[in-house]
């Protein structure tokens, strides 16, 4: 009797190994809430400094090849950008011009907000970079066409992109996901990944039974995409593997490398709005063209790191909307940058 019930057991044993193997499901989340993933839209320090060390640093901007694509709004302290196929960092300044693949870098202790041809904009947080694969925008009479890549490769960046008439193609996209979007207003980070949440379920079984196993398991480096959407607002969170996350309004989602995307966790309009304004102080909602003026707006920023304050006051009138409008020159010497390193 008492082996016929240890091989059921046993039966038993490998019948739950199984489902845990084969499913694949990540336990990346499986004890984070919703405002646990938030946490991510932190600066992070990355594991190799943003701008390359080949690269020189020059403070006279100059226009890269082809044409223009959008440009600077506003740049608080010091941001860059290399343009393809250079080896020199220009310090940004308001006006100055974007082109296709060029890639937009910010500092410790600065923000930068750029605004496409199609209107949409990029606002990125402390300690961010990003590279614009591709921005492609025509308008005729009856309809438009976008169609937009843009490769974030660490920190946060806000996105509000402007709903148009016609066929609209705007991801964004990273190590460990795609996030794609119509019309909305959210947030995307990459960040890094807690060793221990960083092991899918076979990685973590072996790493168990086995101490090998599990320093080889641990290996640094690895990051999480997460994305966090303001009222309104929808964003399809795709992982490595696995199908489409919907994260609708006010919800948060993420994923890592090699596994599928989390499902998505409403964490209210309050906290996702003060996020939202962490990433990009004072810049107006999608959904409503008034500013993210939540009340745990800034909670992350602080000041003296690039942190702004959220949002405004109670009762205190709301900052306006950034305008999408052109410069009137994108050669001009006009600047908001003021340098806080």
């Amino acid at each position: 009797m008492g082996k016929l019930n240890r091989k059921k057991t046993f039966v038993y044993y490998l019948m739950i190994l199984g489902i845990f193997l084969f499913t694949g499901i990540s336990v990346l989340h499986s004890g984070d809430s919703g405002l646990k993933l938030l946490e991510n839209f932190k600066p992070y320090e990355p594991d190799t400094p943003l701008i390359p060390k080949y690269a020189k640093i020059n403070p006279d901007f100059e226009k890269g090849v082809g044409k223009e694509i959008g440009y600077i709004q506003k740049v608080v302290g010091k941001a860059y950008v290399i343009h393809f196929g250079e080896k020199t960092a220009y310090q940004l300044k308001k006006n100055n011009p974007l082109f296709t693949d060029d890639t937009l870098i910010t500092s410790p202790k600065s923000r930068l907000t750029a605004v496409m041809k199609d209107k949409s904009v990029l606002a990125l947080a402390p300690m961010a970079k990003l590279k614009i694969d591709k921005s492609e925008y025509t308008k005729s009479v009856f309809s438009s066409k976008r169609s937009s890549v843009i490769n974030l490769i660490w920190g946060s960046t806000r996105f509000i992109v402007d709903k148009i008439s016609g066929k609209s193609d705007f991801k964004v996209i990273t190590k460990t996901a795609v996030c794609g979007v119509r019309s909305t207003d959210f947030a995307v980070s990459v960040a890094p990944v807690d060793a221990v949440k960083k092991l899918s379920a076979l990685d973590q079984f072996l790493a168990f039974i086995s101490p090998v196993k599990k320093a080889h398991a641990l290996a640094p480096g690895q990051t999480i995409t997460t994305v966090v959407t303001g009222q309104g607002s929808t964003v399809g969170l795709t992982g490595n593997i696995g199908g489409t996350t919907v994260v609708g309004s006010s919800s948060v989602a993420g994923a890592i490398g090699g596994n599928p995307a989390t499902g998505a966790s409403a964490v209210g309009a309050g906290a996702a709005e003060g996020i939202l304004g962490d990433v990009a102080p004072g810049l107006g909602s999608a959904s409503t063209g008034a500013a993210a003026a939540s009340g745990t707006g800034g909670s992350q920023g602080g000041q003296g790191e690039g942190g702004g304050p959220g949002g405004p006051a109670p009762g205190s009138p709301a900052p306006e909307a950034p305008s999408t409008d052109a410069p009137e020159s994108s050669n001009s010497d006009s600047s908001e940058s003021t340098s806080n390193e």
